[in-house]
């Protein structure tokens, strides 16, 4: 014989069946408030959504801002640094031309290269990719992608105009004098000066462009040895000293 306690049952659920519509009035009542509901429902989910996209596109706001703001600087210290970068090339254009004279350049010449800075996107492309930049209006839209196509413009005008300065360069190893380089040294002067003119003219572009949203430059400290503005008959040795460690070309 078995002593064992039979297992409690367990608790029936209660189903509540839905009562019948009466007439046209309650059945209204109840459609109205399953409606109401819904509506509730998707009402609070929308102003979620809201209050997050409101807060992602000032969060990518601010990014896209402050990285702007970091490359006007990066702008305007160049800018700074114009009258060094005319007086060098002008010191170029008279050594070609005591080359065509037959006078060698002197035994130390140091020509530098121009003060140019990378300019920064990867704020505005990580809010491109996350869509965030979709959460502005169009105006505000336009003018940033206007700023970084300014910006993307300079960097590579600087890029060309390193080049420009790296064939310059040939005139510290005093080659010997044939027509053939006094064309190459000329044509190079040229594209240099050119580059230097679309470089500081795009800069000012883009400072007044940002100046028309609200944004200035930051207040960045010069990150590099500022080579171009040392005495052309300066030794390399002492231009590596002034330089602190950073590279010299």
């Amino acid at each position: 014989m078995n002593d064992a306690a039979p297992p409690p049952e367990e608790p029936k659920m209660e189903i509540h069946k839905p009562k019948p519509f009466h007439n046209v009035r309650d059945f209204l009542k109840e459609y109205a408030i399953i409606v109401l509901g819904v509506a509730t429902a998707l009402a609070g989910e929308q102003a979620v959504e809201k209050l997050h996209n409101r807060a992602k596109a000032a969060e990518a706001r601010a990014g896209i801002q402050g990285e702007i703001a970091d490359n006007l600087a990066r702008m305007t210290l160049r800018q700074a640094k114009e009258a060094c970068m005319a007086r060098r090339l002008g010191e170029v254009d008279g050594l070609i031309a005591d080359y065509a004279r037959g006078q060698v350049p002197p035994e130390i010449v140091w020509i530098g290269s121009p003060f140019t800075f990378l300019l920064h996107d990867s704020k505005y492309k990580a809010a491109m990719a996350t869509g965030a930049v979709s959460l502005f209006d169009d105006s505000e839209q336009a003018a940033y992608a206007d700023l970084y196509a300014l910006f993307a413009l300079y960097w590579d005008s600087g890029l060309k105009e390193w080049q420009s300065w790296d064939d310059l360069r040939t005139l510290e190893k005093r080659p010997p004098y044939s027509a053939t380089l006094d064309w190459q040294l000329r044509s190079t002067l040229q594209h240099a000066r050119t580059q230097d003119a679309f470089v500081a003219g795009t800069g000012q572009v883009a400072l007044r462009e940002a100046a028309a949203i609200g944004i200035k430059p930051a207040g960045l400290k010069e990150e590099s040895p500022t080579t171009v503005c040392l005495p052309l008959n300066t030794p390399r040795a002492e231009v590596e000293k002034k330089a602190a460690g950073q590279l010299v070309p």
